[in-house]
């Protein structure tokens, strides 16, 4: 039996999404970030077959703080337990070497054993246990005062004392980020910062499919306020739902939520990190 990792070309795309149906049918998005990953030139994306057939794929994309994060890691099911999620994990820990990466990391299910598994086989270990609460956008309005943050400083300046009250993480498409002055940098430039004349703040956007999905990253103040902003933002753009993953341990920002129309994913996720 044969097994081949190679980084992924134009070729594979077919292939790599009838993977992704057969190993995560209910998670489904590499047609939709294919381009984007495959044009990624710091971080790489990878497939690997078995005697000929791609079997399994997976990303390995760097965040703007200089972090690794894991992720797309599939296999179909009929491949499972040849060592494909071993020989990436082992691939990912050579390319961090190689490029001075200090940090990775990477998310599962709180139930997936086998995600968490593979990844504590590799030395990663559980840094944080996260909720997540979503809603289904529909037409809404509301009269707000909000406007988007364009100076790095600025944001930088606002954001870092904000970040703490959510446990210095931020969450867009279940990418699980650390608070740092890149951070904001890269929020700011993706036109992702918003605040009001009466101080209130909101971070939302999406790291992808953004036709699709917001994603709140951060609300500050009132959280009323704050959360009707971005059902507005969400009808106006067109997107289907609303997202939002925070520290399990921050009890009123899930109160906020919940009191806000949004209903809590079925089982949190979690977190886990090696530094290198």
């Amino acid at each position: 039996m044969e097994i081949i990792l190679r980084k992924a070309t134009p070729e594979d795309k077919e292939k790599t999404v009838w993977v992704e149906s057969q190993s995560t049918p209910n998670l489904s998005y590499v047609p939709h970030v294919w381009d984007m990953f495959i044009n990624d030139e710091e971080g790489d994306w990878s497939v690997e077959s078995v005697d000929s057939e791609l079997a399994g794929c997976g990303k390995y994309s760097i965040l703007p703080d200089g972090s690794a994060w894991l992720e797309t890691l599939r296999v179909i099911p009929q491949r499972q337990g040849l060592g494909l999620g071993k020989r990436l994990y082992e691939h990912w820990l050579k390319l961090s070497e190689e490029k001075g990466v200090k940090t990775m990391r990477m998310y599962t299910g709180i139930n997936n054993a086998v995600s968490s598994g593979l990844a504590e086989r590799y030395g990663l270990s559980t840094v944080e246990t996260f909720h997540g609460v979503k809603m289904q956008a529909k037409p809404y309005k509301t009269e707000h005062s909000f406007k988007r943050i364009t100076d790095v400083e600025e944001a930088t300046e606002l954001l870092l004392p904000l970040g703490e009250q959510w446990g210095n993480w931020i969450v867009l498409n279940r990418t699980y980020y650390k608070w740092s002055p890149a951070m904001s940098k890269w929020l700011t430039e993706k036109g992702m910062v918003y605040k009001d004349d009466a101080g209130n703040v909101v971070v939302m956007g999406a790291r992808f499919m953004a036709e699709f999905q917001l994603h709140i990253g951060l609300f500050h103040g009132d959280a009323e306020t704050c959360l009707d902003f971005a059902k507005a933002n969400a009808a106006d753009i067109g997107v289907k739902t609303i997202h939002c993953l925070y520290p399990q341990r921050f009890n009123e920002i899930e109160k906020q939520l919940l009191d806000n129309d949004f209903v809590m994913e079925p089982a949190p996720f979690i977190v886990k990190e090696i530094n290198l």
